[in-house]
C-alpha cells in the first residue's frame, strides 16, 4: 500500500512515467516492424549476388532466395516469421528431385534502409554469411495501360505505356496443341518462358520440393522488382492452380495475389490470371480478350545452369 506522503507521490509519479516510457517503447518497437519494411524484394551486390523475397501475412513469411536467378538451379525456398527482431528464417536448398540439399538459417534486421541478413550454413562446411541487402533504384517495369504500383507506400505508381495509334486487331484465333495432359509434379518441374524474347522474357521456374511444387517467376532475372515467388500449387487432373505473391509492386492494391489456372499439351503451357483485385483498368477488356498467355517449356533446371544477367 502507498503511502500518502511527498515521497510516495514521487514514487507514483516516477512509477507513471516509467510505465508510460514503457509503452512508448513497445509501440514504437512495434511501429518499427511493420511488415511492409520487410516485405518483398532485396538484393545485394551486383558481381556476387543474393536476392530475397520475403511474402508476409501476418507474421508467417515465406519466399525465394537466388544469386543469378535466371539460373533455377540456384533458386531455394524461404518459411519462417516476422517478430520483435524482425525475421527469423529458414532457407531449403533443394535438388531436382524434391529432395533437400541443405538448409540455411538466417534472420533478417533493419539497418535504415538495408536489410542485414545474417546465418549458417547447415552441414556443407557449416559457413556463416552476412549479406547487407537494398531495394533495387530501377524499380518496377512499366505495364501497357495500367499503372505498376510499389512500396514504399505514397510513392507514385510507375506510368503505363499508352500505345500510340489505334490497337491491332485481334489476329486468328489461339488453337491448342492437343489434347490437355494429367499432371504430376514431375511433369510440370523445369522453366517455362514466355511474355515475349531477349532479357525482359518472363522465366516461370517450377521447382520439386518434397512432395510438393514452389517456384519463381522473374524476366528481368537481375531485379527484385521485376520477379515474385510462386506458392500454393495444387494439381487436379488435367489442372495446376498455383499464386503469383505480389508483395512490393504489381498491378494492382499491394501486397496482393495472383491466381494462375494452367494447363500443359507437349511443350505448351496454357496459363489464365486473375488478381485478387484487379486494377479499375482492366474493366476496359472484354472478358473474351483474355483466353490466357503459352509458356514454353519444360526446360531442365540444370540446362539454365551458368546463365548470367
Amino acid at each position: 500500500m502507498w503511502m500518502k506522503t511527498r515521497e510516495g507521490g514521487a514514487m507514483r509519479r516516477m512509477l507513471g512515467w516509467a510505465l508510460c516510457l514503457g509503452t512508448l517503447a513497445w509501440a514504437g518497437l512495434a511501429g518499427a516492424q511493420n511488415a511492409d519494411d520487410y516485405r518483398g524484394g532485396w538484393e545485394a551486390g551486383a558481381n556476387d549476388p543474393h536476392i530475397y523475397e520475403f511474402s508476409i501475412r501476418g507474421q508467417a513469411v515465406r519466399g525465394i532466395y537466388c544469386t543469378r536467378c535466371s539460373d533455377a538451379t540456384t533458386l531455394a525456398f524461404v518459411d519462417g516469421t516476422l517478430g520483435a527482431q524482425g525475421l527469423s528464417f529458414t532457407v531449403t536448398h533443394v535438388r531436382d528431385d524434391g529432395s533437400t540439399a541443405y538448409l540455411e538459417h538466417a534472420t533478417g534486421r533493419l539497418e535504415g534502409m538495408e536489410l542485414v541478413v545474417e546465418g549458417k550454413r547447415v552441414g556443407a562446411g557449416g559457413a556463416h554469411f552476412t549479406y547487407r541487402l537494398h531495394k533495387d533504384p530501377r524499380g518496377p517495369d512499366p505495364l501497357v495501360f495500367v499503372p505498376v504500383t510499389r512500396l514504399p507506400r505514397g510513392t507514385a505508381p510507375v506510368a503505363p505505356i499508352i500505345p500510340r495509334g489505334p490497337m491491332r486487331a485481334a489476329g486468328a484465333p489461339w488453337v491448342a496443341p492437343g489434347p490437355w495432359e494429367q499432371l504430376t509434379p514431375a511433369r510440370v518441374a523445369g522453366v517455362w518462358i514466355g511474355f515475349g524474347t531477349g532479357i525482359n522474357k518472363q522465366y516461370f521456374i517450377i521447382r520439386r520440393v518434397g512432395n510438393g511444387l514452389r517456384g519463381m517467376v522473374c524476366g528481368r532475372c537481375d531485379n527484385p522488382f521485376t520477379m515474385a515467388a510462386l506458392d500454393d500449387f495444387t494439381i487436379d487432373g488435367d489442372t495446376m492452380h498455383f499464386n503469383i505473391l505480389h508483395e512490393d509492386w504489381g498491378d494492382g492494391d499491394i501486397p496482393f495475389y495472383k491466381h494462375v489456372t494452367v494447363h500443359v499439351a507437349d511443350n505448351e503451357m496454357r496459363a489464365v490470371f486473375q488478381a485478387d483485385h484487379p486494377p479499375k483498368e482492366y474493366a476496359l477488356f472484354p472478358k473474351n480478350r483474355n483466353p490466357g498467355t503459352s509458356l514454353i517449356g519444360p526446360i531442365p533446371a540444370r540446362a539454365t545452369a551458368g546463365n548470367d544477367l
